[in-house]
């Protein structure tokens, strides 16, 4: 049988507002979700964990009534910069929280993104905890429908562990990256992971994300757009994520392949389920594509660096490259990929502008940067 350690869970408006009061009483939170991802079509955030000065509570959303409004008790205290908000890889979190409630976490100190910049090979959950408090946490229900109800002890204490040990990592990471001397570098990453938002949902041109799609042929293409349509309409009524009905790579063969009869079509390895379902639909969107093929509007592709912004580019790499060895850091200590990217295209013409650079960096490099930047 599963032990649970004490916790609060809540359910209603009145165990939120009880929770949002002990919250406004603290200096700091840990803070964690769970989403029902990978098994509905419009995923939405299920369970909130948090551990208020070393009180666990979990807030089963599923249960709170109110839409976007539900979590608005806990707003105020979650948005103030002065509370400061431990999560771990916390984007996720953070664009979730914005997607389903319009809730903007302030105050974020990311210990993922510490133990990458102290240089921690291995910066998952589960190994920061268990290099920092000597604990081995489960790790079975990482792929779990936390839309489950009832939820059963085992996931829910999966999903307590996940803030019970936060803050005590929080504060040593905290400690390690005073000692290191990368406060500023931390907290800039940090201002960063604040700004993540949920770029997931169906999206009007994404079959150019599809793997082999852009070797297709502009009949084959038209088929996919067709096809990539129907699949998310199907989805969107069984109420699963679109790669649950059909995949990304038998999306792309039926497409290049446009079977016209049904033995054609099995011959493709569809799943049982589709061929018994959807083969005569398929058959007749294919053939309809066929018939009146649409335009397909070519997607985005990555803007080509001139010349002399690519030797900008290597020149600061390579840099960047030495400059970490000698120091003994990792690479985005010295420089981020944003600001690499953003002085490789544009030079050193505002220091200031440079994304996630910083005045300690200027300080440092300003005059490197400079040289490095010059024609």
């Amino acid at each position: 049988m599963v032990e649970l350690p004490p916790h609060q869970r809540v359910e209603d408006e009145h165990g939120l507002r009880a929770l949002a009061e002990q919250v406004r009483s603290c200096e700091w939170i840990a803070v964690d979700s769970e989403s029902n991802s990978g098994f509905v079509y419009e995923e939405r955030l299920c369970l909130l964990q948090l551990n208020v000065a070393e009180q666990l509570w979990v807030v089963d959303l599923t249960a709170l009534p109110g839409g976007r409004q539900a979590l608005d008790p806990l707003r105020l205290p979650l948005e103030s910069p002065s509370m400061r908000v431990f999560l771990h890889g916390g984007e996720f979190d953070v664009g979730c929280l914005k997607r389903d409630y319009g809730m903007a976490l302030q105050g974020v100190w990311d210990t993922q993104q510490a133990a990458t910049f102290l240089g921690w090979e291995k910066t998952g959950y589960g190994a920061v905890v268990e290099k920092v408090c000597g604990v081995s946490l489960p790790k079975g229900f990482a792929r779990y429908d936390w839309g489950t109800r009832p939820l059963d002890p085992a996931p829910l204490r999966y999903a307590l562990d996940d803030v019970h040990y936060l803050p005590t990592v929080g504060q040593r990471l905290c400690q390690m990256v005073e000692e290191a001397d990368l406060v500023e570098e931390v907290e800039i990453a940090n201002r960063v992971v604040e700004e993540a938002t949920w770029n997931g949902g169906f999206q009007v041109n994404g079959i150019w994300s599809l793997k082999g799609a852009r070797q297709l042929p502009a009949e084959s293409r038209s088929i996919l757009r067709s096809l990539y349509f129907w699949r998310d309409s199907i989805a969107r009524d069984l109420d699963l994520p679109p790669g649950r009905v059909l995949n990304n790579s038998s999306l792309v063969a039926l497409s290049r392949n446009a079977p016209a009869t049904l033995q054609d079509l099995n011959r493709l390895g569809l799943p049982s389920r589709i061929r018994s379902r959807y083969s005569a639909e398929l058959l007749e969107k294919i053939a309809e594509a066929r018939r009146q093929p649409a335009p397909v509007i070519e997607g985005a592709r990555r803007e080509r660096s001139d010349p002399e912004a690519q030797r900008r580019g290597d020149r600061l790499k390579a840099w960047r490259r030495q400059e970490a060895s000698r120091r003994g850091v990792p690479l985005l200590v010295v420089l981020p990929v944003a600001a690499v990217r953003h002085l490789q295209r544009y030079g050193t013409q505002d220091l200031q502008s440079v994304p996630q650079l910083g005045p300690k960096r200027i300080a440092r490099y300003g005059s490197e940067l400079e040289e490095l930047c010059r024609p």
